[in-house]
C-alpha cells in the first residue's frame, strides 16, 4: 500500500505547485521554531529511583502508575529490533520535528518518522532524521480532507503489518503524542503481552456507548508474533481498501472480533472500575471526561490466542483539556492531549496548537508534578505567555 505518488489526474502540476508552498512555508517555520534538543537534555526525565521512591504522588485522574519503572540495561536495547513509528506528511511537518526532537533529548534512539509523501521525505532525509517513504497514491491534497486522512490510516495500518511480518516490534505512535520520560521498551516484551492499548476517550461512540470504553488506534505496542500477526489479521479484513478509520476498525476489531477474555473481570467496564471525576459537568470537555476508565486490565483472545493489556490512564494519558486539574503523576509516560484551551495554545492553525500543546503539557503537568514531588513551590509560565509564543505562526 506505500509507494510512489500516483497522479492519476490532469491536475498533477496544481497539486504539486500546492504541495511546494506547504513544504517550503512549513520548513520556514520549522527553522523558527528554534528547537535544538540533544540527548538527556530534558531535565523532565527523572531517574527511577526518583519515581519509584516517591508514593505520594499526585494524580489527576485517581491513580498513580507503577508502570514502566525497569532499569534500562544498553545490551537488551541491542538484543530487540523494536522502532517506534510516528507517520507524517507535509501538514504535519513542523510538529514531526518537535517529536522526533523531543524521543532524541528523553534518550530514544530507535524513533523513525514515516513520510507520506516525496516532499516531506526529502526534507526530513536532508536534515538527517531517521525516515521511511510510505508514499500515498492518488491523495487529492487540495479537495477532499477526509479521503485523504483515510488514504493516511489506511497505509499506516499496511506499513505496521508489513514491519511485523519482518520481525520487527513496534511503538506505533502519533506525531502530536507527548512523551514525558525515557522508558526501555524491551520492557513491553518481557513483560508478555502482544498487544498493549492505550484508552480513547469516547470515540467511536456507537462502541462506547455499548461497551463503556473504547481504545486508542495513536498509540500501541506491538510484538511481533504469530498471535500478533493473527490479530492484525482481523483488523486488515475492515480495512481491505485503500480508505478506512484505523479508529473504528481497531476499536471493532478488539472488542467485537477477539471476543477478549478479561482477566479478573467479564469487562474493564465493571461497577468497581476506578473512573475519572469531573469537575465541573458544566464545562463541555468534564462532560466527556466524566466516568472514563482510568485502571489497566489484561486478557486473551480465544479468537487469536493474543494477549492484550490496556495501559492504565496516568501512563498512557488521554483526556478532552483536563490541563491542570487532571494532570498525570510524573510516573506518567505519555500525554495525549486534545481539545486544549485557546489560552494555552493559541488561535493559530492546527499544527501550531499542537506544538503549543507540548509546551503547556510541559509547563502545567511535568513541571507542576515535579515540584510537588520535591516539596517546591511552583509557579508556572502564564497561559497568555505560551499561547502568544506560537501565534505568530499562525
Amino acid at each position: 500500500m506505500c509507494s510512489t505518488i500516483s497522479t492519476g489526474s490532469t491536475s498533477f502540476y496544481r497539486r504539486l505547485t500546492v504541495t511546494l508552498i506547504f513544504i517550503l512555508t512549513n520548513i520556514i517555520a520549522w527553522y523558527l521554531s528554534n528547537v535544538d534538543l540533544q540527548e538527556g537534555d530534558l531535565t523532565i526525565n527523572p531517574p527511577l529511583s526518583f519515581l519509584s521512591e516517591h508514593h505520594d504522588l499526585e494524580s489527576g485522574v485517581g491513580m498513580v502508575t507503577t508502570d514502566g519503572l525497569w532499569e534500562d540495561d544498553p545490551e537488551k536495547r541491542r538484543q530487540y529490533d523494536i522502532k517506534i513509528l510516528g507517520f507524517t506528511d507535509f501538514n504535519y511537518l513542523p510538529v514531526s520535528r518537535y517529536w522526533y526532537e523531543r524521543l532524541t533529548a528523553l534518550g530514544y534512539t530507535e524513533h523513525y518518522l514515516v513520510a507520506h509523501d516525496e516532499g516531506t521525505y526529502k526534507a526530513l532525509h536532508a536534515n538527517n532524521i531517521r525516515v521511511f517513504p510510505c508514499f500515498i497514491k492518488n491523495a487529492n491534497y487540495d479537495q477532499k480532507v477526509m479521503d485523504v486522512w483515510q488514504r493516511v490510516m489506511s497505509a499506516r495500518l499496511h506499513f505496521t503489518m508489513e514491519l511485523l511480518q519482518n520481525g520487527t516490534h513496534l511503538l506505533i505512535t502519533d506525531v502530536d503524542n507527548i512523551f514525558s520520560r525515557y522508558v526501555p521498551l524491551y520492557g513491553f516484551l518481557e513483560e508478555g503481552y502482544d498487544v498493549y492499548h492505550a484508552y480513547e476517550m469516547r470515540y467511536p461512540v456507537g462502541l462506547y456507548e455499548y461497551f463503556g470504553y473504547v481504545l486508542c488506534s495513536g498509540h500501541q505496542f506491538l510484538r511481533a508474533s504469530p498471535e500478533t500477526l493473527n490479530y492484525m489479521d482481523l483488523v486488515m479484513t475492515r480495512c481491505y481498501g485503500p480508505k478506512c478509520d484505523d479508529q473504528i476498525i481497531i476499536n471493532h476489531a478488539i472488542l467485537d472480533d477477539s471476543e477478549i477474555e478479561w482477566d479478573n473481570f467479564d469487562t474493564p467496564n465493571h461497577t468497581e472500575a476506578l473512573r475519572v471525576k469531573a469537575t465541573n459537568l458544566e464545562l463541555p470537555n468534564e462532560r466527556e471526561n466524566s466516568n472514563l476508565l482510568v485502571e489497566s486490565m489484561t486478557g486473551r483472545s480465544p479468537v487469536t490466542n493474543h494477549t492484550v493489556k490496556i495501559w492504565d490512564r496516568d501512563f498512557a494519558w488521554r483526556l478532552a483539556g483536563g490541563i491542570p486539574e487532571h494532570c498525570p503523576s510524573i510516573n506518567n509516560w505519555v500525554g495525549m492531549p486534545t481539545k486544549l484551551d485557546n489560552k494555552m495554545v493559541g488561535h493559530g492553525q492546527n499544527v501550531y496548537r499542537k506544538i503549543a500543546a507540548f509546551h503547556a503539557w510541559d509547563v502545567y503537568c511535568l513541571n507542576m508534578r515535579h515540584a510537588e514531588a520535591s516539596n517546591l513551590t511552583y509557579s508556572g509560565q502564564s497561559n497568555y505567555e505560551i499561547a502568544d509564543g506560537f501565534r505568530k505562526y499562525g
